[in-house]
């Protein structure tokens, strides 16, 4: 419970990260029920190059294939990757910015059944006005272990001193400590928005359809904004405003970038969203990041841009990211690379409970993971739809430690409000939550390359 509240010093670097778990049962059978599958439209999405269509409208093949001299594009419609919001206030959005991608040159294809996704790819590929093609990510289980039915135990030790956890525990005594001020917005399938530890929160759906792994979004919200009330659990930060949004555009239309760039039109700067989400890559069969997709990179950067802290899980595919290589053979992931790609996402990857941390097998590595948190034994609420009171003690993966760094980003940021009625950029506040001065280090960081965990005590301290 949070009491006092109290004046502060100062402060200066920054922070956020962490997403699930996928754990494969015996037999070969994933952990997810079989009704999580989910039926979709595949699509290729496909990157113009600049100035070749007047403006983002659909139907805009005929012009593309009338200016191809080659006459290698197909004759496909070609609809705008990104619909929640109108052309003109998407020009706007990108313009305020001049560093920004311009998101306007993305535009989707429905692959035709009988058709192979990937050797359509490639034909628009070919195109001399084509920048690139690729399959957009299908729906895979948000990075998590889907939590067993215990009974709730009441131990959130993440929430507790470091370096067992990030101390919310102090972070409460602070003014806006409890992400009083601040927006959290839940980016995954699905949620029960009524269990009695959050209906009071009277959580938005942004957009989107709530369609699926509804207990992994239950979950996910009761580590971050459980209410401060005699039921269940209490969320890192319960004051702070609670949203969410689906990846699940319509009931058969799946688009993670789609999804960002909603949420990002109704967020202002110091808002923090969270990327509970992984996806797959041609020549990789483990999960990834999210932000391996130019449509999704380039998303997160136009969030990113406008002051919004965008904490994005690592994904559960036991990838060292340093060497990841694009389509284009570049380690856009590795940051001692000049291929480097940086989408100002903070990044994160799960680690053990045990109060010395060690990297847990499934979770993805490298110089682009910026932070940790716990990926195993988290207590928080659970339950599908219809499910009002249903807690768990085992929710794992990336998925849990996602939310403990998203919690901690927000925490700061409302203490900074409090303090100095201003926020940190998404860069300063990386750098707080990043800095091994304000964190706990892994058992082995030179070989477990997670990053730390935040230490609200030693920011707060700080300020």
């Amino acid at each position: 419970m949070r009491k006092n509240r109290f004046k502060w010093l100062s402060l200066s670097t920054a922070v956020l990260l962490c997403t699930s778990v996928l754990t494969i049962m015996g037999g070969g059978q994933s952990s997810v029920a079989a009704n999580e599958s989910q039926p979709h439209q595949k699509r290729v999405v496909v990157k113009l190059k600049d100035h070749l269509v007047p403006s983002y409208q659909d139907g805009v093949e005929k012009t593309i294939r009338a200016k191809d001299k080659t006459a290698s594009l197909p004759n496909l419609k070609m609809e705008r990757l990104f619909r929640s919001i109108e052309p003109n206030r998407l020009h706007n959005m990108i313009h305020a910015k001049q560093a920004s991608p311009d998101l306007m040159q993305y535009y989707a294809v429905t692959v035709p059944k009988g058709m192979d996704a990937e050797q359509l790819a490639k034909q628009y590929e070919r195109s001399s006005l084509v920048e690139l093609a690729y399959v957009e990510g299908t729906p895979v289980q948000p990075p998590a272990v889907t939590p067993q039915d215990d009974p709730r135990s009441g131990n959130q030790g993440y929430l507790k001193p470091a370096p067992e956890g990030i101390d919310a525990h102090f972070a409460w005594t602070k003014a806006g400590g409890d992400g009083s001020g601040i927006t959290f917005v839940d980016l995954e399938q699905g949620w029960e928005l009524n269990h009695e530890d959050l209906a009071a929160k009277r959580i938005q759906l942004i957009s989107g359809v709530n369609k699926a792994y509804h207990s992994h979004g239950t979950a996910v919200l009761g580590e971050v904004v459980a209410v401060d009330n005699t039921l269940g659990d209490i969320g890192i930060t319960p004051n702070a405003t609670a949203k969410v949004v689906s990846q699940w555009r319509t009931q058969s239309t799946y688009s993670t970038a789609d999804a960002i760039l909603s949420a990002v039109n109704t967020m202002k700067p110091g808002d923090v969203l969270l990327l509970e989400a992984q996806t797959t890559a041609p020549g990789y069969n483990t999960y990834l990041p999210v932000e391996v997709e130019p449509a999704v990179f380039d998303a997160i950067r136009t969030g990113t841009d406008r002051g919004i802290t965008i904490v994005e899980a690592a994904g559960n595919g036991a990838n060292d990211l340093d060497a990841y290589k694009d389509s284009q053979g570049k380690y856009v992931l590795n940051r001692n690379s000049p291929d480097f790609r940086d989408s100002g996402a903070i990044m994160v990857g799960a680690a053990s409970s045990g109060t010395v941390h060690k990297r847990l097998s499934f979770s993805n590595y490298g110089s682009r993971i910026d932070c940790y948190g716990w990926g195993e034994n988290i207590d928080t609420t659970y339950g599908n739809l219809g499910e009002t009171n249903r807690y768990t003690t085992s929710f794992n993966g990336t998925s849990g430690a996602s939310p403990i760094v998203a919690g901690a980003a927000v925490a700061v940021q409302g203490a900074a409000y409090a303090k100095y009625q201003s926020h940190y950029s998404p860069a300063t506040l990386r750098s707080i939550l990043s800095n091994p001065q304000f964190g706990t280090p892994s058992a082995n960081p030179s070989t477990d390359k997670i990053g730390v965990m935040p230490d609200l005590k030693k920011i707060l301290y700080s300020f």
